[in-house]
């Protein structure tokens, strides 16, 4: 059996037309969603990239290591199944976080990550530290700014986006001799915001010039406030994107259709997060726990299904490992179990939480330089949601709590005391509780090698 994992960057749950939007988005994933489980209840344990893909791969929430990326992660489920006897491609259109310099090339025997420029590295300096131990860190320097608005970037990011799918057809053309599995994290729905013209048209939305584009991601770089017509095309801008990852998707399906690579593959397709416009006061996808970021779509597929099969399971993307290990026989190290066979009422109502988190820097920012080796010593947000409620609990006693089921947009703090959190809010006291005790183990392990060395 062959694998296909499909992964977006800053995809909305809401803006797919297979999920009720009112614009027609995404037709071919609309095709797809029926002949594959759709999961309504799919959240990230994250709200951007760093935070939400150790989840991914690794089964592991991000805050369990000291920085980001899969340096100490035990296992990823690519090494898994490459181990199985799986040929493993991975196609990062050029997600710095995702790439090697933070080892998500762990595990793949073809890995393109598309950042074929020099990156400058810095080094933590932790006291008590040798070249064996994790307290040296090397990472790249990163200036973000620049890699996604400077205007050789601009251009890169939309050759790319035009180019990763032949790519990824070029090394899957050969026959292959042994099952594979195939990653590909697309870029469109990640700002800045760049859709060709026929995505912008194929909406009816009326085109916008590249001086006015650039106008307009300017604003969102600098997360002002927008007036009601500007925020009106930045989500325009953003529903063509849209638009043009739908059509790309559509390109890669029919290629396997026309391999007869389709039909006998487990093709998963989800997103590491969302994206805010304004809903709790920013732009992009800072470092908060609103459903915004965090509400993801999950569509299955599994060999020769034919139906669709709709599931309201409240599914975190700690399962996804899990889940495809299950489903390709491969024997899983991590603790979570699969996502299927779903859960029956009872155990639903016992188990139903998702937990996320995010340590944040600045103006709630995800961090950078030497803080993403440092995440121990960042402030932080934890969130564990049911269906019916959601806490946030924030580093200087920051509390949040909503009920989901009437304030779904998350307006309303009606504090962590209030009638209905009790579980939830003992749940997450718990899990944070549990973080932390790891955080220490760890710390104390590091210490002790260090001691012995």
């Amino acid at each position: 059996m062959n694998i296909v994992l499909i992964t977006c960057d800053s995809l909305r749950y809401d803006r797919l037309s297979c999920n009720g939007y009112s614009q027609l988005t995404s037709p071919n994933i609309d095709l797809f969603s029926k002949q594959a489980h759709q999961f309504s209840h799919a959240f990230s344990n994250g709200p951007n990239t760093p935070h939400s893909f150790p989840a991914i791969f690794a089964s592991r929430c991000s805050l369990l290591s000291n920085r980001f990326g899969l340096f100490d992660a035990p296992n990823t489920f690519p090494e898994v199944l490459q181990e199985h006897g799986y040929q493993t491609y991975g196609f990062n259109a050029a997600n710095p976080y995702i790439s090697r310099h933070f080892m998500y090339n762990r595990g793949f025997d073809v890995f393109q990550d598309y950042l074929n420029f020099d990156l400058s590295t810095e080094t933590s300096n932790a006291p008590n530290s040798n070249n064996s131990d994790d307290s040296f860190i090397t990472i790249p320097g990163l200036d973000m700014e620049h890699y996604l608005v400077s205007e050789e970037n601009v251009r890169a990011k939309a050759e790319l986006e035009s180019t990763i799918n032949s790519d990824i057809f070029n090394h899957l053309k050969p026959v292959q001799k042994k099952p594979f599995f195939l990653w590909v994290h697309y870029m469109d729905t990640h700002y800045p915001y760049l859709p060709q013209r026929e995505a912008q048209e194929s909406l009816k939305m009326g085109s916008i010039s590249k001086e006015e584009n650039l106008k307009i991601n300017q604003a969102v770089r600098e997360n002002i406030p927008l007036s009601s017509e500007l925020l009106q095309k930045t989500n325009n801008l953003y529903d063509a994107s849209v638009r043009q990852l739908d059509s790309k998707i559509g390109e890669l399906f029919e290629f396997l259709h026309r391999k007869n690579l389709y039909d006998d593959s487990l093709i998963v397709f989800t997103a590491d997060h969302g994206e805010e416009f304004m809903e709790h006061g920013d732009l992009q996808h800072k470092s908060k726990l609103f459903d915004e970021l965090l509400h993801v779509p999950l569509l299955i597929k599994k060999p020769f299904q034919k139906m669709p099969i709709l599931n309201s399971t409240l599914v975190s993307l700690l399962q996804l490992g899990p889940t495809i290990l299950s489903e390709s026989n491969c024997e899983s190290p991590f603790l979570l179990r699969s996502i299927f066979p779903g859960l029956n009422e009872a155990e639903e109502l016992e188990s139903a939480f998702v937990f996320s988190m995010a340590s944040f820097g600045a103006g709630n920012g995800t961090p950078v330089g030497k803080d993403m080796s440092r995440l121990n010593f960042m402030p932080k947000r934890f969130s564990c949601r049911s269906k019916t409620h959601k806490i946030i609990l924030e580093t200087g006693g920051i509390e949040r709590g909503f009920n989901l089921l009437n304030d779904p947009e998350e307006q309303v703090n009606i504090g962590i005391e209030s009638v209905g959190l009790e579980k939830t809010r003992n749940t997450l006291i718990e899990y944070t509780k549990s973080i932390e005790r790891f955080q220490v183990s760890h710390q104390v392990a590091r210490l002790r090698k260090n001691l012995e060395f």
